[in-house]
């Protein structure tokens, strides 16, 4: 018995020692009273609140702004989650973004979840009043952190200007935001607020109508804007971006750093009349079209009487006329810009006749004439009649090839209708009283070599008349 007395009492004494540090180190790993979690953001109150929802339950009972200290049992497991993870400054404009829940541990700050917060099991208090940042860095509350950037050009309100090319003289053209407000232009500045949208802009008068004023017709073409951001649009409705900044004309004040407005865009239309000439003010038919350019902008008309056209300043270009392009006489010009045009276009067109005659200059009737135009490929034929005249009509200006065609031989002539005299006189191969210009060459071929053939004849005769009678024979 006296020899585990000593061991018995080793024992107690080191029950004595130990069981207060176990109780101790439980009370300082615990909470006594429930635990308190302080929930906290950089962002400040006058921006706007941050939300928070509590284990996922219901709003409002389980949401709450921050800066809040929930108070949660000993032991037991929550969420804490960030419900607007994104917002415009109120006061500054300033755009926040959720970046994750911070805290202090022992090496200092850091990103200890993303979203949303998990907790648990709780054991200790993690507030601004028990934090210690470190080292160890413990008992610290989380902070909600935002990442901050600067305002896109406007604080709590975005301006919008939004305007028509159609002078108030003209008309009223009328525009509705967001299928509810109606406004008239020629312009209107809008609010938005900051980060609100996207808006829809929809023009809802007549997308044609003639103007009051100018007698001008005004046809729908297209939204557009001065900015990069926002694509033009044929359709009568605009959908915008969601709104950071003012589309405003850049060198208005207020508001400032604006990016360019909107325009609900009309292609303006005068009536164009034209008829065509030729050369000598002659009326000629019209071209098939006609090409007229302004700027970098081309157009081609096929109909010529009170035509609706883009009130512009135009340049004829180019006409088709008898299946030959190039056919405008000149660079006229046709200003659009103030009203109605009425004018008259020369075209290079021109009045051709071929006459057929004998070698002495009479009439020849019954020839076949076939004229073929080099610029647009076509042919056609014809038949003198007694005065041996056949009138073309108006010929495309360039080369054109004509055959004549007389019992069976044929003279081939080329010319151009804008340099020829008229008309065209052809003296036809094998008329009586003369042949044309490529039989009578060989003709005088022939006569020529006759008259060379009697001429050896003649030599040959003379020199055998000339012969010396022969000598007187001696008998």
């Amino acid at each position: 018995m006296r020899k585990r007395f000593p061991f018995l009492l080793l024992v107690l004494s080191l029950s004595t020692a130990l069981i207060p540090g176990f109780i101790f180190s439980a009370h300082a790993m615990g909470c006594t009273t429930p635990c308190s979690v302080d929930t906290i953001t950089n962002v400040p109150s006058s921006e706007g609140a941050v939300q928070v929802q509590l284990d996922g339950a219901a709003c409002p009972v389980n949401c709450f702004n921050l800066n809040h200290t929930f108070t949660f049992n000993n032991n037991t497991y929550h969420t804490v989650k960030v419900l607007n993870t994104f917002f415009i400054g109120a006061s500054t404009g300033k755009r926040y973004t959720f970046s994750g829940w911070y805290t202090y541990g022992p090496s200092g700050w850091y990103q200890f979840d993303t979203n949303p917060l998990n907790l648990g099991p709780i054991y200790i208090d993690y507030t601004v009043a028990k934090c210690q940042t470190g080292p160890p860095g413990q008992n610290c509350p989380f902070w909600a952190v935002y990442a901050v950037t600067p305002p896109l050009g406007c604080k709590t309100n975005c301006y919008v200007d939004v305007s028509t090319n159609v002078p108030s003289a003209d008309g009223t053209v009328t525009v509705k935001i967001d299928n509810t407000i109606s406004y008239g232009l020629p312009q209107v500045s809008l609010p938005f607020g900051n980060g609100s949208g996207p808006h829809t802009l929809q023009v809802t008068s007549p997308t044609t109508f003639i103007g009051a004023s100018s007698g001008a017709r005004y046809v729908w073409k297209q939204w557009s804007c001065a900015c990069s951001d926002i694509a033009s649009t044929t359709g009568t409705t605009l959908t915008t971006p969601v709104i950071y900044k003012n589309y405003t004309d850049p060198a208005r004040s207020p508001p400032f750093n604006g990016v360019g407005g909107l325009t609900a865009t009309f292609d303006k239309q005068f009536q164009l009349t034209l008829s065509f000439v030729d050369p000598g003010n002659q009326p000629i038919a019209a071209p098939a079209y006609l090409t007229l350019t302004s700027g970098s902008t081309a157009m081609n008309l096929t109909s010529y009487s009170s035509q609706w056209t883009r009130a512009a300043s135009w340049t004829v270009t180019d006409a088709m006329w008898e299946g030959a392009k190039g056919m405008v006489l000149g660079s006229p010009t046709i200003d659009l810009t103030g009203g109605a045009v009425t004018m008259t276009i020369a075209l290079k067109a021109y009045s051709a006749s071929v006459k057929t005659v004998d070698g002495s200059g009479n009439p020849v009737s019954g020839v076949t004439v076939t004229v073929s135009f080099v610029g647009n490929s076509t042919t056609k034929t014809f038949t003198t009649d007694n005065t041996g005249i056949i009138q073309l009509g108006h010929i495309p200006s360039g080369p054109y090839n004509v055959q004549v065609t007389y019992q069976g031989k044929s003279t081939n002539w080329a010319t151009d209708a804008s340099i020829a005299s008229q008309p065209l006189t052809i003296t036809v191969p094998g008329a009586a009283g003369g042949g044309g210009t490529t039989n009578s060459t060989a003709v005088s071929a022939v006569v020529l070599l006759t008259i060379f053939g009697l001429a050896f004849l003649l030599v040959i005769l003379a020199i055998r008349v000339r012969k010396p009678p022969p000598p007187p024979k001696i008998e």
